[in-house]
């Protein structure tokens, strides 16, 4: 790879400008690639992104689990698959021809971006999961990774929230750069993809957690567990806010 002199990257996202900036070096990969035949594209990481088979999986880890790690996860369970309509809204999503599968990222964490000196985005990086997908897989990344001040390790979860100012910054610099890109029904699903990247981070949280945490792995006990606490506490907050968020996106359509 070449080496971009003067830049520098992020590992935490500090303020609306650069989640702005980042949106739209994301927003700006997928619209450079628009064009790209996506059956040249290598499959890195075999169902990645496949909501329907995290939740099966999920399904089948509460079948195998211990009555110990049952009966401490009985609560978030219970919550997670009252959230299934996501699974379903994903269902329709992938029968839907407006929906189109795209050069996508999939991993749009606020280090993926290089910035120069004057915090200006530059490029993305870290190409290795670059694979065919839809546009709900980067928006929604974006929104779990840059839109709380806590992050998924914080286990203080009053910490926990959806700043407007950064889902604002997400909205103009994505949309900025792929508004011409996307099809109506796509703009009508931005939040959506929110709710679709965290719950799905929600649920592989906890299926490794049922699964004595053979995956992620675990520092500490209940470090999965409370991961998934973590990732449910924001996908409530974003819920409640959905209607005011939506509002906001289709406030920058109509001003485009």
């Amino acid at each position: 790879m070449n080496f971009i002199e003067g830049s520098h990257s992020y590992t935490v996202i500090e303020n609306p400008e650069l989640a702005y900036e980042a949106a739209k070096q994301f927003g700006k990969f997928a619209k450079l690639l628009a064009g790209f035949d996506i059956n040249h594209l290598k499959i890195t990481l075999p169902d990645f992104h496949n909501l329907t088979l995290r939740y099966n999986q999920f399904v089948n880890a509460i079948q195998n689990a211990s009555a110990e790690r049952l009966t401490k996860a009985k609560k978030i369970i219970g919550s997670l698959q009252r959230y299934y309509d996501i699974v379903e809204t994903f269902e329709t999503i992938k029968t839907n021809p407006s929906f189109i599968k795209r050069v996508t990222h999939h991993d749009t964490k606020i280090s993926n971006v290089l910035f120069d000196e004057n915090n200006k985005g530059i490029c993305v990086i870290d190409l290795d999961t670059v694979m065919p997908g839809y546009f709900i897989s980067d928006v929604g990344d974006m929104m779990r990774t840059y839109l709380s001040p806590a992050g998924e390790e914080e286990t203080n979860f009053s910490k926990i929230d959806v700043r407007e100012s950064y889902f604002d910054a997400i909205v103009q610099g994505y949309l900025g750069e792929m508004y011409t890109e996307l099809t109506p029904d796509e703009k009508q699903y931005f939040v959506y993809a929110g709710k679709f990247m965290i719950y799905m981070q929600a649920l592989r949280f906890i299926t490794d957690y049922l699964n004595y945490d053979i995956y992620y792995g675990a520092k500490y006990e209940l470090h999965n567990f409370n991961r998934a606490i973590n990732q449910h506490t924001l996908l409530d907050i974003l819920v409640e806010k959905e209607m005011s968020l939506n509002k906001r996106v289709n406030a920058f359509i109509s001003d485009f």
